[in-house]
């Protein structure tokens, strides 16, 4: 979780190199390590080290090429030694990831993008072609973001630096906004007007003064992976699970990894031991981290946590919600820069940083994404509605039976609403889809919900790698929601660790997609190919689990101690000002939150975070009215005389 920054000059003018430090200097609250800058003429680039493995030490960032390019790197390379002795020619003995990257970008130009597999985000700048690249993983794990003007581009990992850089009036973007109440903001935008982010898995290019979005890796609509028993698909999955988890494992001091007691986290955990006991990987025993819900009964997993802790002979760290506490406020309300919805846990991340760093790990692993990509729900319309868009009807009748039996529900009902209604456009779904789950909180302003369409955003976006098959569209969908919400950044911000994904490792997330989908949920049994796969591998108390636990009630709690705090905060809402939301309406469902009702806590954490960003945007207008004059005059003007050297500057 390094940090990298430039400036790339459109013209034949210098950048202003007084800038590029002071996005440096912006960027040195993520890269604690060490800090260095790199101009030529018209480009410039920053670097602050996070290091986080031993090769990483080595690295000295921003890389100048012996012909010159530039490249700035923030990533883990998890394919290593597939690409080392393909470009022995081109490394020589220096075997740091930055070295690899740079190295394949020689040898393949552009192309070199989709032979990288792990987390980055980097930005390279080739001299000899007058081209500029910035790109993100696929997941977009790593954080990216970028303003034009007429004269320049500059990018940052952070998004506060371009705030105060850009020299632009800062402006809402309602469509953000809007995604950000259904399914996710699209990854390719930022809260604010005219500054954008590096969608994942594209490449920004900028050359002749043309920028250029691609897509330079996708999912595969024609890539399918048959085998003849369960077994054969068990053992694929364990051994890419294992290197997933193997790779993020690569690491100079201790790992760390959170523990829910669910599926997800706990098959990480046990997996990692594994790795760890057989010496594959020279680190210490890895340590878990749980946010245990000490005064929520119904939400409190503390006996699956221990299942895993007494099955690894270790117990780990417990955070509780009475020292904790959801929705507490934190010191930085005013100054937040994206709405994030994981400030109601902000007291748990402050928490589990300051645990993380005495112990003086910055690597956690988590399960996120597995919910996503596993079939952690019941739900059988991916399968039906396949087997009616494939014509066969035999097969559908039989296993319309088989899933009336598993969930008890009405044949006709089960055909109609998971097999039918399923295979049909998205906006014939959101018709009768009003009044379901996917329907909208009655607070949100229905002027702002009819511009924006919200109710037909709650079902989801496009399918942007043109799947066939309604269970490859609900596949690729569920891959899509977890981009959208970690490329979002929501983590990044409240914390100053590296966050790793093990089951969004790019080769496990490609074989779940090519994989019939009846490998993966079944009926009676979700996450089918999981439980199989993992059988030997967890407690058998965790490979049962049927469910798992919810912090709704903790929620409803702390809206009843933050009460007085919410409403003071609701009754002069900017959320309610910007047109976004019903105040008077709001603060009924907030009441009724506090006689229990759960369904009046729906999106409450969204629009609490809102109301902070927005109040925080117009703080950030205000100071920049006060500093217009010296704005201005530090807008990039023309340096000293023109020179193709290389200047370097390291702090």
């Amino acid at each position: 979780m390094s940090a990298i920054g430039g400036i790339f000059s459109f013209t034949d003018r210098p950048i202003n190199e007084e800038t590029l430090t002071l996005l440096g200097k912006a960027l040195s609250v993520r890269g604690p390590d060490s800090e260095r800058e790199v101009c030529t003429n018209s480009a410039g680039m920053t670097y602050c080290a996070f290091h986080t493995n031993p090769e990483s030490h080595l690295e000295v960032q921003p890389l100048v090429s012996h012909r010159r390019q530039i490249l700035a790197w923030d990533g883990r390379l998890d394919n290593r030694e597939e690409l080392l002795p393909l470009l022995r020619s081109e490394i020589g003995d220096c075997h740091t990831d930055v070295a690899i990257v740079m190295a394949a970008y020689i040898k393949w130009g552009v192309a070199f993008l989709p032979r990288l597999i792990g987390d980055f985000a980097l930005s390279l700048w080739d001299p000899t072609t007058r081209m500029l690249l910035l790109a993100r993983d696929p997941v977009g794990t790593r954080t990216l973001f970028y303003h034009v003007s007429e004269e320049r581009i500059i990018w940052s990992s952070e998004l506060a630096p371009l705030l105060d850089l850009a020299g632009i009036e800062l402006e809402p973007n309602d469509i953000y906004i809007a995604g950000y109440f259904t399914h996710g903001p699209e990854p390719k935008l930022t809260p604010y007007k005219d500054i954008y982010a590096v969608p994942p898995g594209n490449v920004i290019s900028i050359s002749e003064g043309q920028l250029r979005e691609q897509r330079f890796w996708g999912l595969d609509p024609n890539h399918e992976i048959r085998y003849k028993d369960d077994a054969e698909y068990e053992q694929h999955f364990l051994d890419l699970f294992r290197e997933a988890v193997r790779c993020r494992l690569r690491a100079d001091r201790p790992v760390w990894s959170e523990l829910s007691g669910g599926l997800d986290s706990s098959s990480i955990v046990c997996i990692a031991d594994q790795i760890i006991k057989s010496g594959e990987v020279q680190i210490p025993p890895l340590e878990t981290v749980s946010h245990v819900y000490d005064e929520s009964l119904t939400c409190d997993e503390s006996k699956f946590i221990h299942y895993v802790e007494e099955h690894r002979g270790k117990a780990g760290h417990h955070l509780p919600e009475s020292t904790y506490r959801v929705l507490a406020p934190f010191a930085d309300e005013a100054s937040v820069v994206i709405p994030n919805i994981v400030h109601i846990g902000a007291d748990y991340h402050l928490g589990l940083c300051e645990a993380m760093r005495e112990n003086g790990a910055r690597i956690l692993l988590t399960g996120q994404g597995g919910d996503q990509l596993l079939c952690s729900a019941p739900n059988p319309a991916p399968e039906l509605a396949d087997l009616l868009f494939q014509h066969r009807p035999l097969q559908l009748h039989r296993r319309l039976q088989e899933w009336s039996h598993a969930l008890k529900r009405p044949y006709l009902e089960l055909l109609w609403k998971n097999a039918v209604l399923a295979t049909m456009p998205v906006r014939i779904q959101a018709l009768f889809q009003r009044g379901g789950p996917c329907s909208l909180p009655e607070w949100i302003d229905q002027n702002f919900a009819k511009r924006m369409n919200l109710h037909e955003r709650m079902l989801g976006g496009m399918d942007i790698f043109d799947f066939q098959t309604p269970s490859g569209r609900d596949q690729s969908a569920g891959f899509l929601s977890v981009v959208r919400l970690i490329s979002a950044g929501y983590r990044r911000e409240r914390t100053d660790i590296e966050i790793s994904y093990p089951y969004l490792h790019r080769p496990l997330v490609e074989f779940l997609q090519a994989i019939p989908h009846e490998q993966r949920i079944r009926p009676g049994e979700t996450r089918s190919l999981m439980r199989r796969a993992l059988r030997n591998v967890l407690p058998d108390e965790i490979a049962r689990r049927k469910s798992k636990g919810r912090p709704t009630e903790a929620i409803l709690r702390a809206v009843i101690r933050e009460w007085p705090r919410l409403q003071l905060l609701f009754e002069n809402a900017r959320v309610s000002d910007y047109g976004y939301v019903n105040s008077q309406k709001l603060l009924l469902s907030l009441n009724l939150a506090r006689t229990g009702n759960k369904k009046a806590i729906t999106l409450v954490n969204r629009v609490i975070a809102l109301e902070f960003w927005l109040r925080s945007l117009e703080g950030r207008r205000s100071g920049a009215k006060k500093g217009a004059t010296v704005t201005r005059e530090h807008a990039f003007p023309i340096t000293a005389a023109q020179t193709g050297a290389v200047a370097v500057a390291a702090h």
